[in-house]
């Protein structure tokens, strides 16, 4: 965090000294949606810290968190009302005041604090204005401290002197001894990410990332972004200090940070606010996990996981990259598929309901499938569980007596899965109208010779629900969701918008490309990109309405080799108004 030397920044500096040093040392299975932890060395073990972790599903936990509200220089002003948790995220907002000090921000800091080695991590989507969405570690004053910046993003600078800002994590640390500064940057580039990894081009403001930091020792800093290593830093000088959590969002009028935010933007609420899902935060001790325990501690949620040879992958249940219902709705139930309800869960699962999961085998093998759930149903309840589109078996579920106690159940039988990429479907079935709430899946390598001839993959149909997309943007800000006759949809689509959808291609092939799409304007069409190339534009017509979604189908098709691809969805009509369409769904059909 840049300070600046004034009696405001001591009076900060000064309240972080006071926070009690005390550790809740808690094992527990690292069920939320998260990427992999670090590998811990030989004979150490990753403990999670129940005091510095949270879901944000339960409220604002007081005796977690607090918010301290000393001031940054002009123009912050931090104020209580500006943070909260809702919805299952913790959020800051900048919003407009008056006088001197009109930024209205807010900052949240972590009861407890700690110190290496440790690891934490926390899934934000930054705010949209010229402001730093923040995730740092510090204690000390101006004069004498230890700080750890994991971000500070600002993805909309407003002094045409940060064009990297947008992709870069502003990551450093700041090592004070009585004036005497040490640090050095980190500042990864999500441009610079794996090909095909999540998130990878992808603007701080458009999707949600998962930030972390392994702080291995008094002077190694590990950055993370995603699962993947994110630049590391060396200190000049040995950390010393226990340090608290905080997230905080200001800005200032500095070429450093991007420039002031625009006061224009600080009130548009689809701007003006940063969120975090959820934070984990973890020690290393010694010991050596079980197989099941060490198998959660090694867990990831990446849309696309692997499962190393005799390890065992865990998928939380809300990291499907696609959803949906095999059956007619249920009574009562307004959602289309699983719902991510926090913490990596799913909820309002009603029969027929199921998600798609990416999971890539090293080699071919016997693997076995177990999945973790609840359910109050005394009977009929069930996961159907199909491989590339071959259906490989049925797990037949037992009551857990409510829908938060949770309890492991495995596929009778193991299976014999060829080496790659593979789309695992799991499908609610059975006589109960209301099925189950799911926390994790776990697939596990048991056997080095497959039984007979692997599973072989065949193309297969995929359905892309417009709301799910992995990004969006545009000339005029992307998509925006909405709800209506029951089912989500996207809106609010201007020429130039655009949604990018991770799919992953069972099999090479050539498939045909639908889209459930609705307009009253004429001169409407959809552009699709795979991977960055352009493949088709389609018209859409003009059917009078926003909300009478019809199925349009390109009449080429488009070749799909097997793997993980990006498809771009975007407007690129000639309407008068530049108003283009809304849309439920697309489908790739071989």
């Amino acid at each position: 965090m840049q300070l600046i030397d004034n009696k405001e920044e001591n009076i900060k500096m000064k309240k972080l000294t006071q926070r009690k040093l005390f550790y809740i040392l808690t094992l527990t299975l690292f069920s939320t949606s998260i990427f992999a932890q670090p590998t811990p060395p030989a004979g150490k073990m990753w403990q999670k810290q129940s005091n510095l972790s949270d879901d944000f599903n339960s409220g604002f936990d007081t005796s977690k968190w607090q918010k301290p509200l000393w001031n940054y220089g002009e123009p912050v002003n931090m104020v209580a009302e500006n943070s909260g948790v809702s919805n299952g995220n913790l959020w800051i907002k900048g919003t407009l005041g008056t006088g001197a000090r009109w930024f209205n921000g807010s900052r949240v800091m972590s009861n407890a604090q700690i110190k290496y080695p440790y690891y934490t991590e926390a899934r934000i989507k930054s705010a949209n204005i010229s402001a730093y969405s923040t995730f740092w570690l510090n204690n000390g004053d101006i004069n004498n401290r230890d700080e750890i910046d994991i971000i500070e993003n600002n993805p909309n600078p407003s002094c045409n002197c940060q064009p990297n800002f947008p992709w870069q994590m502003n990551s450093q640390y700041f090592h004070v001894v009585n004036g005497d500064t040490q640090r050095a940057h980190g500042n990864f580039d999500n441009r610079n990410l794996p090909d095909g990894a999540p998130g990878k081009g992808v603007r701080w403001n458009e999707a949600y990332f998962t930030f972390g930091v392994w702080q291995k020792d008094a002077r190694n800093i590990q950055f993370y972004l995603n699962g993947y290593p994110a630049g590391s830093v060396v200190s000049a000088r040995d950390f010393t200090r226990d340090m608290n959590i905080i997230w905080d969002l200001w800005t200032a009028d500095f070429s450093w940070l991007g420039g002031l935010a625009v006061q224009s933007q600080l009130n548009d609420v689809s701007m003006n606010t940063m969120y975090v899902d959820w934070i984990n935060t973890y020690k290393l001790v010694d010991g050596v996990a079980s197989s099941s325990s060490s198998s959660s501690a090694q867990s990831s949620s990446s849309a696309n996981s692997s499962v190393a040879s005799g390890a065992t992958q865990t998928i939380d249940f809300a990291n499907y990259f696609d959803t949906g219902k095999a059956t007619s709705a249920v009574a009562g139930d307004t959602i289309i598929g699983f719902n991510k309800s926090g913490g990596g869960n799913i909820n309002y699962n009603s029969v027929g309901d199921w998600g798609d999961y990416l999971v890539t085998l090293p080699t071919d093998g016997q693997y076995k499938i177990e999945i973790v759930t609840a359910s109050p149903m005394t009977s009929g309840i069930g996961a159907k569980l199909s491989i590339d589109g071959i259906a490989v078996g049925t797990i037949t579920l037992g009551t857990t007596g409510d829908w938060e106690t949770y309890t492991t159940t495995t596929l009778v039988n193991n299976l014999s899965i060829g080496a790659g990429t593979h789309t695992l479907r799991i499908e609610s079935t059975g006589t109960s109208a209301w099925q189950w709430n799911g926390d994790v899946i776990r697939v596990t390598k048991v056997g080095s010779d497959p039984i007979g001839s692997p599973v072989t993959p065949t193309p297969v149909s995929m359905t892309l629900q417009a709301e799910n997309f992995a990004a969006t943007g545009g000339v005029y800000d992307g998509f925006k969701i909405y709800t209506v006759n029951g089912v989500s949809a996207v809106n609010y689509n201007q020429r130039g918008d655009w949604a990018n959808y991770t799919v992953n291609v069972a099999a090479d092939g050539n498939y045909s490309f639908n889209a459930y799409v609705s307009s009253p304007m004429t001169g409407a069409a959809l552009e699709v990109t795979v991977d960055g190339v352009k493949v088709l534009t389609q018209a859409v017509p003009n059917n009078g309405s926003w909300d009478n979604f019809q199925k349009i189908s390109s009449s080429n098709k488009i070749a799909l080799t097997k793997g993980t691809h990006t498809i771009r969805v975007a407007s690129a009509g000639t309407t008068a108004s530049t108003w283009e369409w809304n849309a439920d769904k697309f489908e790739l059909v071989p």
